[in-house]
């Protein structure tokens, strides 16, 4: 099914993201407009005092820009970061973190500006206006080694294949229409999008959903493969099946499936399950070097074989089963039998 790019949204309020305590000493600075989102000229002075002031960028009243912050996911300035709430940070850093477990670190990037070409979209959409985007999360075909930089080019010939973003106050309008523009005009392979606060989803509606470009070029709408403890669970060409696991609170955990163990993982789960695994495979190696230097000792088995065999396990996270030792000691397999798979015959 193709996606309309008319969605109509209901409209934005423009009050100040950051609270501010009663009795402060100092009032803050005019970082929204004032007057229902209309620049005057108090707002424009505050602009014009930010050390990052660009005269050439469409400043737009309806967000906020501070010395060091913004909510203007557009204007990627170097060293100003996007503000975020809570819900928002679990909902992309679980992603982040668990997309670069599987992938590796220099594929995936969190909160980075692109620095765009002309991509033919009409310059009415805002990101073609400022020649910038920054998606809450973005995964390439090729790793980017050492890249550091806040900002960096969109390189087409390093395709993204996956978009995550997060829906917020200031920006959720812009996640359904313009950003959709422009990921299609780049060609971004899919284009999800989690709504933790519900600014667009209504009660009942997934949180999460997405878009994967056709073989013509237009983004069609990902079913859900199945659902799970009331969360649709959808299948990525990158991350393979995946869901946001609304968790309660602001609490928002990206989870991947993983077959082989048949559990859902997450950098936390992943982290724990791999210490267990390492503790079970150190203490069967104990058990076992213990049971084979009793037989070195008494002339049963070569000096070497049992700390040959430790090296071995080690290196492949491996450990043979207990009975198939004592088998070995009995004579009845040779002792290459408790080398791992891979290494037996050499």
């Amino acid at each position: 099914m193709k996606t309309n790019l008319k969605t109509k949204v209901p409209a934005r309020d423009n009050r100040l993201v950051i609270p501010i305590e009663p009795g402060s000493a100092t009032p803050p600075s005019p970082a929204a407009s004032p007057n229902g989102g209309k620049a005057s000229n108090v707002w424009w002075d505050h602009i014009k005092a930010l050390d990052h002031y660009d005269p050439a960028y469409p400043y737009d009243p309806g967000h906020i820009y501070g010395p060091d912050w913004t909510d203007d996911d557009a204007y990627g300035k170097d060293g100003v970061t996007l503000m975020a709430g809570p819900s928002h940070q679990t909902s992309v850093h679980g992603c982040h973190d668990e997309a670069q477990r599987r992938l590796g670190l220099d594929r995936v990037f969190r909160e980075r500006c692109l620095r765009l070409p002309d991509l033919g979209v009409p310059k009415t959409n805002r990101y073609a206006q400022s020649g910038r985007i920054i998606p809450d999360i973005f995964i390439q075909e090729k790793p980017r080694p050492g890249e550091d930089e806040h900002e960096v080019a969109y390189d087409p010939d390093n395709p993204i294949l996956f978009v995550l973003e997060v829906l917020s106050r200031s920006t959720f309008h812009r996640d359904l229409e313009s950003k959709v523009e422009i990921y299609q005009a780049m060609g971004v392979r899919e284009y999800w999008r989690y709504d933790p606060r519900r600014w667009h989803r209504k009660e009942g509606e997934p949180r999460l959903w997405g878009l994967r470009l056709s073989a013509a070029g237009e983004y069609e709408t990902v079913e859900p493969v199945r659902h799970e403890d009331g969360q649709p669970v959808y299948r990525s060409d990158t991350l393979g099946e995946f869901r946001m696991l609304d968790e309660g609170g602001t609490v928002h955990t990206f989870q991947t499936w993983n077959a082989t163990r048949g559990a859902w993982l997450d950098p936390i789960q992943a982290t724990a399950l791999e210490t267990q695994v390492q503790t079970r495979i150190e203490t069967q190696t104990a058990n076992l070097l213990t049971l084979l230097r009793q037989h070195a000792a008494q002339g049963a088995l070569a000096p070497d074989v049992p700390d040959t065999q430790a090296a071995a396990w080690r290196k492949a996270r491996w450990v043979p089963d207990f009975d198939e030792a004592l088998r070995v000691t009995r004579g009845e397999w040779d002792w290459s039998s408790l080398l791992p798979p891979g290494n037996r015959g050499t």
